[in-house]
């Protein structure tokens, strides 16, 4: 049987910096004056609420409740007069180039765009036409903030059934365009578009095992709204410009309750499933919602946090572009040695959440 597995993995951010003093005094003090007002409109402050670790959250959470910037410092931003699909494409060449793969190698193009440049079509055929992947089709595999482990999952099963040579997959998260500042939770995003390419790799490597999961209860909990008319149906009724925000207030807050058992008990699932004990993990490389959020899964799952890279200092939340930028920091860190056990888990608007372990193949990079 065929294996598939990660060869080449490429990330792009903006040139551009955005610190905290891009907002104005008026934000922070409107924050701390007014803290319960501004409470409940912000569902990443959860204190008071129930949730399980709550010894985990009140460890690694608390530091960051009062901080309106969310434990973020800078993040990235890009041009919003350029398309989204250019960084996508330069993530995607990246990628490419170190899989040593040709562009015209490549079978299928998988995109996920938080903001895409079109309503139709996806970003998928812009970046196919940019990269000349001339031989494959580009479409649309949405997940959000775990669109890297959605497209792992289906461009590993094409590769190990012989259907697709390499599949290219690109996630998105160039936010900042529609980012309202006004907003308590704005300034925990950031710019990014990443990319890796699937493909065959030797036997005992690649993808050993997932675990999926979903909750669509939870769908209008993480969305976007209308500025002028919250609740706006896009195809008929829509006036003025999108912000990121929720048609769910308590939905968004149940996800940020349950952020740490989303990642904690699916891992657990995925590595009593395989029978790998969670200590031989090499790297969790994930999503990063929040500052804090590494370090409180590490000390769940209480595996050494020096094995649960974060890049939220340098790029803040960048939705699915997280998962490849955290490999890209194992990597650089010498965690993604041959062999080496990696598990990759992220959560998803819809709600949606997968995990993954794979064994590394020592080719890459």
């Amino acid at each position: 049987m065929k294996r598939a597995g990660i060869v080449g993995l490429g990330l792009w951010v903006p040139d551009t910096v955005r610190g905290n003093d891009a907002w104005p005094p008026s934000f922070s003090e409107a924050f701390l004056e007014h803290q319960k007002s501004r409470r409940a409109r912000d569902f990443t402050v959860l204190d008071g609420k129930e949730r399980p670790y709550e010894e985990l959250y009140q460890r690694h959470a608390t530091a960051h409740e009062a901080d309106p910037f969310k434990g973020a410092k800078e993040r990235r931003v890009a041009d919003p007069n350029v398309s989204v699909v250019e960084g996508d494409a330069e993530a995607a060449r990246r990628a490419l180039k170190d899989a040593r793969v040709e562009a015209t190698q490549v079978d299928l193009v998988l995109s996920s765009a938080l903001v895409q440049d079109r309503i139709v079509p996806n970003n998928g055929p812009a970046i196919q036409h940019l990269t000349g992947c001339v031989n494959a089709p580009g479409i649309g595999v949405e997940s959000y903030c775990s669109a890297a482990l959605a497209q792992l999952d289906v461009a590993s099963a094409l590769v190990e059934a012989g259907r697709a040579k390499y599949v290219l997959c690109v996630q998105s998260h160039q936010i900042a365009r529609v980012n309202d500042l006004t907003v308590p939770f704005s300034p925990m995003f950031g710019d990014a578009s990443a990319a890796f390419v699937v493909g065959e790799v030797p036997a005992e490597r690649g993808v050993v095992h997932t675990v999926r999961g979903g909750d669509g209860s939870l769908a209008g909990a993480v969305t976007f709204e209308y500025r002028e008319r919250p609740g706006a149906v896009w195809w008929r009724d829509a006036i003025g410009s999108i912000r990121p925000g929720t048609e769910d207030l308590e939905g968004a807050r149940r996800i940020g309750q349950n952020m740490l058992a989303f990642a904690i008990d699916t891992i657990t699932q995925l590595c009593d499933e395989a029978r790998v004990p969670v200590d031989a993990v090499s790297a969790l490389c994930m999503m990063q919602p929040l500052a804090w959020f590494q370090r409180g899964v590490a000390d769940g799952l209480q595996i050494p946090a020096e094995r649960v890279p974060s890049t939220y200092a340098t790029y803040a939340h960048i939705g699915g572009a997280g998962v490849v930028a955290n490999l890209l920091e194992a990597r650089r860190r010498g965690l993604l040695t041959d062999g080496a056990r990696v598990v990759l888990f992220a959560h998803g608007a819809g709600l949606t959440r997968y995990a993954s372990l794979l064994r590394w193949a020592g080719a890459v990079g």
